[in-house]
């Protein structure tokens, strides 16, 4: 006992520094600062059907890993500190389900824990055992642990166990407060249940000192609920110190808030406790008027707290003399199960006696009471010592954690005087500093603007330059489309030999101006950050090959030996981007013809296996061409830069293809070395990781056959619509297709193409993008709108062949796009499988009309 006198003097004097407020303040001051604390003078408005706390879940679920299990704590502990039964199993089955799912076991074993601790409140503290305790707190992770730590305080301080209680949430509280911002949920929960054990041993302003350091951790994004839940705890200790006319006043806030919140578990609560201060106030009456609306769940108790309401009932009935009413409650009070709640043997005795005397046996009720009070004593002198014992080491425990608060506000005050007179030296500085400064920013916004208008110049240059290049693909393209066009006519037709020949001349010079061309907009490209690599599903042994054997004729006009070879097994269908591949590829194999006069050009497949069902693709090609010396293999890779003058003149080109080829293949996720010796030959070798993929669909490689054995038969006799500007390209399309003895109608701009489709019907629509008046664009958005020609195939032909102008032509309705100058190949497949599609829709149709 000395101890505890002693303490109590401690706590007394360490109250100057207490956080809520001082000393020698009145307790009613006290409540009224806490009250401000939790901002209960401007409550916001309520949030209907816990809205809040609903979204605080819905955005727990969008995180992962600490974010939701934190997230998902606040939400299922919320409802089962209100004992909201039906929101906490919904949101507790969810959270199941998202840890089945995703293998998450820290919040499947929260969800166990909080299910578990619901049942244990609601049910009289009997539901956790010793082997739950032990899973939870030490065979799970640091999170876990913290989140049933302060279970287990609220388990220890009910049991009356509270040196215990004491000590856990003092280690608990050093521990949560080194986590920081993501546990401050936890430690105002801490604060919350660590002031009823202070309660409970009769420390009651301590327990409104962790109220309000709960209050300050985590009032500012409480749920509504929680709001109210703080309330009733000031209510209810503000009742036990006495001061019952704050806890009045705080207990019809709580009403109030209560009543706007409307649910009705909630009411449970604000009936007890309106009944718990009336019965303070020893107004019998009172108590009757608070619990009326809950007579009906009273009927039949089913939680702790309404057995509590019950006995609440049954004294003050018997206080007012309704023997009766009285003997009911106490009948129905001794009929409740030991693991709902413990009876009461006190209240009992109390109301029997209050029953004994409203019926005229008045030495009966001092009989009863008097032999009550004699087995309550002996049984109460075998607990006191235990009781005094646990007190004091619970106080004991407090003014520890007080003490080390102490030290840290000590230091706090050193630490603060010294930077007092530090100050001096301080501002002297810093007037120095911001002397500095001054003149530094100065200088900085003049270098800020230099370089602002630098990189003004810089991007207006580099929008000029892809203009220019838009402009001049159009351009160059058109006179080309009408060059190669006529080319490719006029070899289909009946030549001498030397005509046959010139006729080549002028198409291999026409394609070697085409590489050109597409090399410098490619260069743009990927300067502009436009260029994208799109990986689909293929063959990357069948994409090689195919591209080796489309050079052998090209090898054995020069006499020189080109071999394709796959080292190792097959690697089966993976997922590259076959263009961008097959561009580097043709680089390096065009490349090391030109170079080669004599002897061989070998390429070489090798592919292995990755980690993660990856597999690394290595393409080797070697030729015994001219060969490089280390000076020219180091600029090689250069844009614009060949080996010296002479190759240029000996062999032609731009010096853009290896430029291209080395960062095409570095967003391939890939690299690309060479080795050389001049005089001996070259290998170039390209090394990228892909990731496999599911085999190609059989059905689609058949299909692509059979378009090769169909010989554009589609075509036959199809009247065709020609939109375009310029009579040459006009001309050129008209001599691709009278060998089909194809019917045209020729249009220059889209307004004229629409006017034709009105006069007459037409089998397929081929559009110039670029006109005047009306483009091509324009035009087809007009005539899918009609429903006659929604199904009329449209093919784009366009100059620009930049990935986000085919993007727009097939956005704008058109069913295919062919790059100009036009390839007759590519043309004549592109219309027959548009045909084709078309054949097979009217097949199906008149298959479903019978």
């Amino acid at each position: 006992m000395r101890r505890l006198l002693i303490f109590l003097a401690v706590l007394t004097t360490f109250g100057a520094t207490s956080a809520w407020g001082k000393s020698n303040a009145p307790l009613a001051q006290r409540l009224e600062q806490l009250s401000q604390e939790i901002g209960a003078h401007e409550m916001r408005a309520p949030s209907r059907d816990n809205e809040d706390i609903e979204r605080a879940g819905r955005r727990a679920l969008s995180e992962r890993g600490q974010l939701r299990l934190y997230g998902l704590w606040r939400v299922l502990y919320a409802y089962k500190s209100n004992q909201l039964q039906q929101p906490f199993d919904a949101w507790a089955k969810q959270a199941r389900e998202v840890a089945a799912r995703e293998k998450d076991a820290s919040l499947a074993t929260l969800v166990d824990l909080e299910t578990l601790a619901y049942r244990h409140e609601s049910g009289g503290y009997q539901a956790f055992k010793d082997a739950d305790w032990d899973r939870f707190l030490k065979q799970s992770g640091p999170d876990i642990r913290s989140m049933a730590g302060i279970e287990r305080v609220r388990h220890l301080g009910q049991i009356g166990r509270w040196a215990e209680a004491a000590r856990l949430a003092a280690e608990l509280t050093t521990d949560l407060e080194r986590r920081g911002r993501i546990a401050q949920p936890l430690l105002a929960e801490l604060h919350q249940v660590h002031s009823y054990t202070l309660s409970d041993i009769g420390d009651k302003e301590g327990a409104l000192d962790h109220m309000t350091q709960a209050a300050a951790l985590d009032e500012r994004d409480a749920f509504y609920v929680r709001k109210i839940e703080r309330i009733y705890d000031i209510a209810f200790t503000a009742a036990d110190l006495g001061e019952l006319s704050a806890a009045e006043r705080f207990a019809a806030l709580h009403h109030k808030l209560t009543l706007a919140d409307g649910d009705t578990a909630l009411l449970t609560w604000d009936r007890y406790l309106c009944a718990r201060i009336a019965g303070l106030r020893e107004a019998p009456a009172k108590v009757m008027a608070c619990l009326a609306p809950a007579a009906d769940m009273l009927a039949k108790p089913d939680r702790r707290l309404q057995v509590r309401m019950l006995a609440q009932r049954a004294l003050a009935a018997a206080q007012l003399g309704q023997a009766q009413a009285a003997q009911r409650d106490l009948d129905q009070l001794r009929t409740i199960p030991e693991d709902l709640a413990t009876r009461d043997l006190p209240l009992e005795a109390l109301v029997e006696a209050y029953i004994d005397q409203g019926q005229g046996r008045s030495a009966e009720a001092f009989r009863k009471l008097d032999a009550w009070r004699k087995a309550d004593s002996r049984a109460a002198s075998k607990v006191h010592a235990r009781s005094v014992a646990e007190m004091s080491a619970a106080l004991e425990s407090e003014l520890r954690a007080k003490r080390d608060e102490s030290r840290r506000l000590a230091e706090e005050v050193r630490l603060s005087r010294s930077l007092a007179r530090a100050s001096v030296v301080i501002a002297l500085l810093l007037g120095v500093l911001v002397a500095g400064a001054a003149a530094w920013a100065v200088h900085q916004r003049r270098a800020s603007g230099r370089l602002k208008g630098a990189q003004q110049r810089a991007e207006a240059a580099s929008t000029a330059k892809s203009a220019f290049l838009a402009v001049m693909s159009h351009e160059l393209r058109t006179p080309l489309n009408g060059m190669l066009g006529l080319a490719q006519a006029l070899r289909s037709g009946d030549l001498t030999d030397e005509q046959r020949d010139q006729v080549d001349l002028i198409l291999d010079s026409g394609d070697t101006l085409l590489v050109l061309l597409n090399d410098i907009l490619d260069l743009s490209k990927i300067e502009a950050g436009k260029l994208e690599i799109a990986p689909t599903v293929g063959d990357i042994v069948q994409t090689a090959g195919r591209l080796v054997g489309g050079y052998q004729p090209t090898a054995r006009e020069k006499g020189v030996a080109l071999t394709f070879r796959l080292e190792g097994e097959a690697p089966g269908p993976l997922m590259f981007d076959g263009v961008r591949v097959r561009q580097c590829l043709s680089n390096l194999v065009s490349n090391a013809l030109k170079f080669t006069t004599h002897g061989k050009v070998e390429v070489a497949l090798a592919c292995y296996p990755e980690p993660d069902d990856r597999v690394r693709v290595r393409l080797r090609v070697a030729d015994t061409g001219i060969g490089m010396n280390e000076a020219t293999v180091a600029k090689l890779f250069r844009p614009f830069t060949q080996a010296d003058a002479s190759t240029t003149r000996n062999f032609g080109g731009t010096g853009l293809g290896l430029n291209i080829t080395r960062r095409l293949v570095e967003m391939m996720r890939g690299d690309i070395k060479v080795e050389s010796e001049e005089g001996v030959g070259s290998v170039f070798t390209i090394e990228m990781v892909v990731d496999q993929a599911e085999a190609l669909a059989p059905q689609a490689r058949e299909a692509d056959g059979a378009e090769e054995e169909v010989g554009f038969a589609a075509l036959q006799g199809r009247r065709v619509l020609v939109v375009d500007d310029h009579p040459v390209n006009r001309r050129v399309i008209r001599l691709f297709l009278e060998p089909f003895e194809c019917d045209l109608v020729e249009a220059e701009d889209g307004q004229q193409a629409l006017g034709a489709l009105e006069r007459e019907a037409v089998d397929i629509v081929l559009m110039d993008v670029n006109m005047p008046v009306m483009d091509g664009l324009e035009a087809t958005r007009r005539l899918r709108m009609d429903p006659r020609f929604r199904r009329l195939p449209v093919i784009a032909l366009t100059a620009d062949v930049m990935s986000a102008q085919i993007k727009t032509c097939l956005d704008a309705g058109c069913d295919a796009h062919v790059a100009k100058p036009i390839d007759l190949r590519n043309l004549l497949s592109a219309m027959d499988r548009c045909l084709a599609r078309g054949v097979a829709r009217e097949a199906a149709a008149g298959l479903s009309a019978i």
